[in-house]
């Protein structure tokens, strides 16, 4: 069916206004009936008007295309292309709030409308900035003048790709208690409970918990299904970080720290755990940062828009967001002060990044207002200050609070080139190798004297940024091996620059011997590539390090074990001090929160009955062994790590 109007191509303004506010009615109205109890006693909800409204605006704008000029209505206020859909932004992420508060009330836990309410506002803003002319020829002529660029960034990716997710429901062996822990909520994330994704569990975004659950739906309760999330933001991280760095020194470095990235053992190690959820923070902070940068330098409102709105994404992710919106606000301050001239001329692009963040983060700021004990629960915890930690440090060492602050700030730093990466990893080295840290120090100072460049201010920003807030804000210093993951991707940025210097500061620089420069940088490559594949998949992984202690390790032995077993079987455990169920998560997520019934007592005390399975721990492995002699027939099963026997199960027959 074809609606006529007259031969007008589009309706005057005010209909445009008409019909914005009959969709928006609409929507709304949709909104609130969708979340009225049902009551079959009442003919016509409330909420239904609205809508009914909304359609007749609608049927209006359509019959009267010209219906300003007949009833003799002038515009005073005609906003424009931009203003307009800045606005149109700024309703649906309205419309995602209102949505978000009455499907809380009412219990729905089906949020999918709402986050594309939500998702319509950043793009409708965004788009409303883009002024650009995307067509099949200026594609195919984009595609043609970077096609190495490409090709190379390419096979850096598939590189990662490879290190990332071969044998990830394998390596580590097993799940430590966090990583089940996550995967525990993140299965029961659609509850009604938590459904609403703007959530916070233990700052922790409920969106991002709604990913896992979907890995984890895909391939099972797994280890597979559990990292996958955790491998794809890893792998992410290369182009992002390619990104940056080419916005800030150009395609060459760009390249080797898009390469360094795809095989840093700690990057690798936090890409194949879920423990850990900075590491979404590895891309989609520098992709911001790329964004926001970019837009700053080509005067594009549009890109600007986009970091913002990424930014506001990121909160849905984990708290390390708020961290990096702290650090542009504080280098769009810098360079106020510092930058004025540069500054003014990008004071609008500035203010596109903040609209966008602005817009996206409506819901959630709602969410937080409402709920500010999920917002501070990490702080609550495991903050500096509000712990208490901080005063108790004076009175235990007798130091000032701004001593042990600085102190904070050195051994968060050190982390990155000092101390071993213990924490939910096992290393015994740390993130940076000798070479890679010898580099990075050398990029650090001539990042430091090169601070007045917008770019260099914003790496310098982006670097220490992270680096004090991660060290005043958080405990205990032990963490700070895991927590600097997010300031790996501007030091790799950093030691790159300080190679590249370093080879011209010798007269081997690209524009003085590219033969020469390659062969080094190959060669430095190379070294770095062997240290780190041997310090994660060898020294680390193949010693059997993840998990901390032989309990962790078993409790996922003793998990994977429980799931192979039928449910309608009894499973027991002879179990102690050390080994026992119910101490481990990582029990209950891969066995499918199987019941195992611990015996304490000897095994002479068991009386179990066709098909049950006894299962030993490794101080009891013997015991089992002898028991088992006087009862023979039955299924043995040994399981090895590192070829010690961990777990003895036998299946009576």
């Amino acid at each position: 069916m074809e609606i006529k109007t007259d031969d007008t191509n589009t309706p005057p303004q005010n209909n445009r206004w008409l019909i914005f506010i009959s969709v928006f009615l609409t929507i709304l109205g949709q909104i609130l009936l969708y979340t009225t109890p049902v009551n079959h006693d009442i003919v016509l909800p409330p909420a239904m008007l609205l809508t009914i409204t909304g359609v007749f605006l609608f049927l209006v704008s359509l019959v009267f295309p010209n219906l300003s000029h007949k009833i003799k209505i002038k515009a005073r206020w005609t906003p424009n292309k931009a203003l307009a859909w800045s606005l149109t932004g700024l309703c649906f992420s309205i419309l995602a709030t209102i949505a978000m508060i009455y499907f809380d009330k009412t219990g729905l836990s089906n949020y999918t409308a709402v986050v594309t309410l939500w998702l319509f506002s950043g793009l409708c803003y965004v788009g409303g900035l883009f002024n650009g002319n995307i067509t099949r020829d200026t594609l195919f002529s984009w595609l043609e003048e970077h096609k190495t660029a490409i090709i190379q960034v390419g096979l850096v990716i598939l590189l990662g790709f490879v290190l990332r997710f071969s044998q990830l429901g394998d390596t580590p062996r097993v799940v430590n208690g966090d990583e089940a822990r996550i995967g525990i909520v993140a299965m029961n994330s659609f509850s009604l409970e938590g459904a609403n994704p703007f959530r916070l569990w233990e700052n922790i975004g409920n969106l991002y918990l709604h990913t896992i659950n979907a890995g984890i739906s895909i391939f099972g309760v797994n280890p597979l299904g559990l990292r996958l999330m955790a491998a794809i933001g890893g792998l992410l991280a290369i182009p992002a970080t390619y990104l940056l760095a080419r916005q800030i020194a150009g395609h060459r470095i760009a390249l080797v720290a898009a390469m360094l990235m795809a095989f840093t053992h700690t990057h690798l190690h936090f890409s194949r755990t879920i423990a850990v959820s900075y590491i979404q923070g590895t891309w989609l902070t520098p992709l911001a940062l790329y964004f926001l940068l970019s837009g700053l330098k080509k005067h594009s409102n549009w890109r600007t828009a986009l970091a913002g709105c990424l930014v506001a994404i990121h909160t849905a992710v984990y708290l390390d967001a708020q961290i990096i919106a702290g650090v542009i606000f504080a280098y769009m301050l810098i360079a106020l002060v510092f930058l004025r001239p540069w500054f003014k001329t990008v004071f609008r692009q500035a203010l596109a990044f903040w609209g966008g963040l602005g817009i996206m983060i409506l819901p959630a700021i709602t969410y937080f207002w409402n709920h500010p004990e999920e917002f501070m629960n990490r702080l609550n915890a495991e903050g500096t200050f509000q712990s208490g930690w901080l005063a108790r440090e004076v009175v235990i060492t007798g130091n000032s609070e701004i001593q042990i602050l600085l102190g904070r700030v050195v051994h968060a730093f050190l982390s990155l080139i000092y101390y071993p990466a213990f924490d939910f990893y096992g290393s015994p080295v740390p993130i940076l190798s000798l070479i890679s840290s010898s580099l990075f120090l050398l990029g650090l100072g001539i990042a430091l004297l090169k601070t007045k460049q917008e770019e260099i201010l914003l790496l310098n920003g982006y670097f220490w940024g992270t680096t004090v807030a991660i060290a005043i804000f958080s405990i205990p210093p032990t963490a700070d091996s895991y927590r600097m993951l997010i300031a790996v991707p501007p030091a790799l940025i950093m030691l790159v620059i300080g190679l590249d210097y370093l080879l011209e500061s010798f007269g081997a620089g690209w524009h003085q011997s590219r033969k020469t420069y390659i062969f080094i940088t190959t060669a430095v490559l190379t070294s770095l590539l062997v240290f780190n594949i041997w310090a994660y998949f060898f020294e680390f992984a193949g010693r059997c390090l993840y998990g901390g202690d032989t309990p962790t390790r078993f409790a996922s032995y003793l998990g994977n074990y429980a799931r192979t077993v039928d449910r309608e079987s009894d499973i027991y455990l002879l179990s102690d001090d050390n080994y026992a169920y119910g101490t481990h998560a990582s029990v209950d997520f891969l066995g499918g929160r199987r019941k195992i019934i611990n015996i304490p007592d000897p095994a002479s005390t068991i009386d179990p009955i066709s098909g049950e399975t006894i299962i030993a721990n490794p101080d009891r492995i013997q015991e089992l062994e002898a028991w088992i002699r006087t009862r023979p027939g039955g299924e043995i099963h040994y399981l090895y790590d590192c070829e010690r026997i961990i777990l003895l199960a036998y299946q009576l027959p």
